[in-house]
């Protein structure tokens, strides 16, 4: 702090008092990162003045809102330090400072610091027996800064401007060696044209610079699945209308023409040349993918049999009952299970569950929808079927299959196989087939087990 001056208007140990407001407001805004108490130590009418074209608050809830977007971007603390302090009295509860403000950041991984320096004009009113500020004022000396840029989001060497341009690049990669992903950048155009793609990027697909260019033509866009597109495109001009930031899942291309999912949180920016562009964190995810995909296949499968599940079966048949008009559905039981397994054991049982299952699933179509209700009963989902007759041979031949089997292997069961099924040309829900079909495989058990029953609805 500054020597005070024998001229100097104000009480003793006013400067302290104000240096020691500017600490603490700094130290719940940077260290702490603590919007409520940031907002605590300035006046209900403050005006705030950022480093960024856009960063201009006039009142506490707008400098909220430039408080949330800013700690959003970058909640981690930040190093701060003051220095060549200056204050004055400007009335009797007013004061008025000026001061250096330092900001850095450590990388461990590295073991190096980055710093940011900006220039701070503030002024602090007397409220009770607190000094709050109620201007605040940042600039830089002569620095580049993009428009939405939050001070201090961006941190840059106090020497970057002295850099060239390799010396730059180098240390841009040097910072992205630190982070998960790779960074790719396109201009916020069709298709995507490439902005950036850095070396962390090219290693993940596979690819050097030129041959990265030379197979998306120098286009985002073509690096990514075709079947997710349009999708991408959608949500990323969906988000982006609402803030300047967005994020987002999707399959990106490997040189060696697979693709590998990739999880992307990207942000919108201007060049300097004027153009708007998106530049992004692009984190490999396909692991967690097959996680995800593998937790929700066991979700929906059985264990025993790997056919659906209860679960599984209904939302696929509900899905396709929306799609189409003439189907049929089937009910399927063991019948004299429970016999099976009393003579021949549940290890038997369920052998005999298992040759079911690879019946059926040889026996149908890949589209078809084959589940396993539970214990002994399964169900058979037929979209598109126009021919009755067909279907009625195919289930007739499955009954004597397995009956084959059973006199070979488990002659003392008298198990066989009993159906009751619908076809229809309207719309109706599961629930309802389910009803109707369980129905018709009742009556089939009650009257000797073993045939199929089949009518219309």
């Amino acid at each position: 702090m500054s020597e005070q001056s024998d001229t100097t208007a104000y009480p003793p140990n006013t400067e302290k008092i104000i240096y020691d407001a500017l600490n603490q407001f700094f130290y719940y805004y940077l260290t702490e990162r603590n919007i409520e108490h940031t907002l605590a130590s300035v006046t209900e009418d403050i005006f705030s003045i950022g480093t960024g074209n856009g960063e201009i608050a006039v009142g506490k809830e707008e400098f909220r809102a430039l408080l949330e977007a800013e700690m959003s971007a970058l909640p981690s603390p930040i190093a701060f330090e003051l220095s060549d302090f200056h204050g004055k009295w400007r009335c009797e509860d007013c004061c008025e400072c000026f001061c250096y403000v330092k900001t850095s950041i450590s990388v461990p991984e590295d073991k190096s610091t980055i710093s940011y320096s900006t220039r701070l004009t503030a002024s602090f009113r007397r409220e009770g027996t607190r000094f709050l500020a109620d201007t605040l004022h940042m600039s830089v000396g002569s620095s580049y800064q993009e428009t939405d840029e939050f001070f201090p989001i961006e941190f840059a060497s106090e020497q970057m401007n002295c850099l060239n341009r390799e010396a730059q690049h180098d240390l841009i990669e040097m910072m992205s060696e630190v982070m998960p992903g790779g960074v790719l950048g396109g201009y916020y155009e069709k298709d995507f044209p490439l902005y950036i793609a850095n070396d962390r990027l090219l290693t993940m697909a596979g690819y050097t610079y030129q041959e990265f260019l030379e197979d998306t033509d120098g286009l985002v866009m073509h690096t990514i699945h075709p079947d997710d597109q349009d999708y991408v495109w959608r949500s990323v001009t969906t988000q982006l209308s609402h803030s300047l930031q967005y994020e987002i899942e999707y399959r990106m291309k490997k040189k060696d023409g697979s693709y590998f999912w990739v999880y992307d949180v990207g942000r919108k920016t201007v060049t300097n040349e004027g153009r708007e562009a998106i530049v992004s964190l692009v984190i490999d995810i396909s692991e967690q993918v097959r996680t995800r995909e593998q937790l929700k296949n066991e979700s929906i499968r059985d264990a025993l049999t790997g056919l659906l599940n209860r679960k599984g079966g209904t939302e696929a048949i509900e899905k396709s009952l929306a799609h189409t008009d003439h189907y049929l559905f089937f009910m399927m039981d063991l019948d004299n299970f429970k016999l099976l397994n009393d003579n021949y054991g549940h290890a038997s049982g369920d052998d005999a569950l298992r040759y079911v299952a690879r019946l059926l699933s040889s026996s149908f179509r890949k589209t078809d929808i084959i589940c396993r209700l539970g214990g002994d009963e399964f169900a058979i989902f037929i979209a598109d079927c126009h021919n009755v007759e067909i279907m009625e041979r195919k289930l007739h031949t499955m009954m004597e299959t397995y009956h084959t089997m059973i006199s070979e292997q488990y002659p003392l069961s008298h198990s066989s196989l009993s159906f009751g099924g619908i076809y229809s040309g309207n719309r109706h829900t599961f629930e309802e087939l389910y009803q109707k079909a369980d129905e018709l495989l009742y009556q089939v058990k009650k009257s000797g087990k073993g045939y199929l029953n089949l009518c219309e609805l």
